[in-house]
């Protein structure tokens, strides 16, 4: 029961890939509608695949101003809730261009299995704010961004 690892691993390492290339429209494409991200800071949900692709966007000022060259998604935990239904606990882990680690931050989300593949439904930021605040203290890097 439920979606398997090598698949949810596929997904991440698709998802890891667009990340890395800043392309807002590819990762929201790996997302279902409506897609809904809540973190301690935010909670929104996300309508069509242009507000997807606006959302995301917006965290790549500050990721390209820490130096983020790569993005590895590690899955820590899957909880199958269904047949096509899964959680999944990740860590990201930010590296710069000479493979350095900028910060890791943990991720839940809900995958679902659609007739065209995995989506994403809903992301919960778990401590990505407080990664990057951090990162960013220790690059010496203005979170302002405005």
């Amino acid at each position: 029961m439920g979606i398997e690892e090598q698949r949810l691993s596929e997904f991440f390492d698709r998802y890891a890939e667009a990340l890395r290339a800043f392309d807002a429209e590819a990762t929201a494409r790996l997302w279902g509608l409506p897609g809904m991200l809540i973190t301690d800071d935010f909670a929104g949900a996300l309508e069509s695949r242009a507000d997807l692709a606006d959302a995301l966007a917006s965290s790549y000022p500050l990721y390209r101003r820490l130096g983020l060259d790569s993005a590895v998604p590690e899955i820590l935990a899957i909880s199958a809730l269904t047949d096509r239904i899964s959680t999944v606990r990740l860590r990201w882990s930010y590296l710069d261009d000479a493979d350095e680690l900028i910060v890791t931050s943990d991720y839940e989300y809900l995958v679902r299995d659609d007739a065209d593949g995995l989506h994403i439904y809903l992301a919960v930021g778990i401590d990505e704010m407080d990664a990057l605040r951090r990162a960013a203290v220790a690059r010496d890097v203005d979170l302002d961004l405005g």
